[in-house]
């Protein structure tokens, strides 16, 4: 089991910021600052300031497992009030993945984002991860492919092995499905 102070150095060493830290803990920017900096000690911090910041390395940080995930991305979704299929598959060579299943505008078939477990490291990564796949949707502008104005994935090939670790399948959609996608790319990034 980790010590409190553990927990509360991975965060300190963590690329979350300390503004959000603050906004989720009540522990002030100036103190978080000042303990990354070097200027405080872990060891003499109160208890209470403590205890927040290993409350929020709990719930923010630790045990990314598949059920993890879904949770995060159900609250997510509940936030942004869109529906969304989530469920887990496991790509049979022991990589675990959570689908993330989204109804497109119009005519266009669902979309789905494939989150690889062992490629995330915290609540912001997954968000971040999946609002920047779901942004990365634009124009395929090849030649190998007849339908110029459909709208593709940038990341598709090889999704297994791709080191992004949100894909989304490779599938044309409209642009309006596009621009949707983007908005809640946008949404999931602004989220608290």
């Amino acid at each position: 089991m980790m010590k409190l102070s553990e927990k509360i150095q991975k965060i300190l060493d963590s690329s979350i910021t300390s503004y959000r830290v603050s906004k989720i803990t009540g522990v002030t920017v100036s103190s978080i600052g000042a303990m990354r900096r070097g200027e405080r000690k872990v060891e003499n911090m109160q208890l209470g300031v403590a205890e927040k910041l290993g409350q929020f390395y709990d719930e923010e940080m630790a045990d990314m497992s598949m059920e993890t995930i879904q949770i995060i991305l159900s609250e997510a979704f509940k936030k942004i009030g869109v529906k969304a299929f989530i469920d887990t598959d496991d790509m049979g060579d022991g990589q675990d993945v959570v689908v993330v299943e989204i109804e497109l505008l119009g005519d266009d078939d669902p979309i789905r984002f494939s989150i690889y477990v062992d490629k995330v490291k915290n609540k912001d990564d997954v968000l971040q991860s999946l609002a920047e796949a779901m942004k990365d949707i634009d124009i395929y502008d090849g030649e190998s492919y007849p339908e110029e104005a459909s709208y593709y994935p940038g990341v598709f090939s090889d999704q297994a092995n791709s080191k992004q670790p949100v894909t989304a399948e490779y599938m044309p959609i409209s642009k309006e499905s596009s621009d949707y996608l983007a908005g809640l790319g946008k949404k999931i990034l602004n989220l608290e």
